[in-house]
């Protein structure tokens, strides 16, 4: 096994932004990740629940203004809102194998 400057231990956004500075320094890196590349914020954390709770949050203002002005009744279609989540999630530990090969 060849020797490396830095050895990584996920692929989060602490870990990306220490990888790359490395690299770009000219030394090697290692990175190591037992779960999909991307880290949990991108992944299952802050990102994925930014539009979770941007539905519930839009049906919930909906049925505050029923009887104000707004008519109708709004529900989530949880498959379809993973399914518009799973969208820009998806990709990324595919594209950060990608980056990190480079």
């Amino acid at each position: 096994m060849d020797p490396y400057d830095l050895i990584v231990i996920g692929t989060g956004t602490a870990a990306q932004l220490a990888a790359g500075r490395v690299r770009r320094a000219g030394r090697s890196v290692a990175v190591i990740d037992h779960r999909p590349f991307g880290g949990t914020c991108a992944l299952r954390g802050c990102d994925p629940k930014k539009v979770l709770v941007s539905g519930a949050e839009a049906v919930d203002f909906a049925r505050r203004m029923h009887k104000r002005g707004v008519a109708g009744e709004l529900r989530i279609d949880w498959k379809e809102l993973i399914a518009f989540k799973r969208t820009f999630t998806d990709p990324i530990p595919r594209n950060l194998e990608v980056s990190c090969a480079k």
